[in-house]
């Protein structure tokens, strides 16, 4: 499968209008076969199909994936018995 984008030669945020006239053009410049073309505008002009082709030729390369953040964070020796015993001095 040929990219749509690239048979029509639009860009992906093109709108229906766009599209009518990259066809005519493209049918014009014959560099690819009219059943091409038209493929590529009905894929283009009906939104399911459309997705499909954002899915499958995406405009720009996905980033890398970002590195682990790892933060140290300084323990200390916290005491937990006083904790404890105060706990049920704050529910009275």
């Amino acid at each position: 499968m040929i990219n749509p984008y690239k048979i029509l030669n639009v860009s992906v945020n093109a709108n229906k209008q766009d599209i009518k006239k990259a066809e005519l053009l493209a049918m014009k410049e014959r560099k690819y076969s009219m059943h091409e073309i038209s493929t590529a505008r009905n894929q283009l002009m009906t939104p399911s199909k459309r997705l499909c082709a954002d899915f499958m030729f995406p405009s720009k390369l996905k980033a890398k994936r970002p590195k682990l953040i790892t933060v140290l964070i300084p323990t200390k020796n916290i005491d937990l018995s006083s904790i404890n015993e105060n706990a049920f001095d704050s529910l009275k």
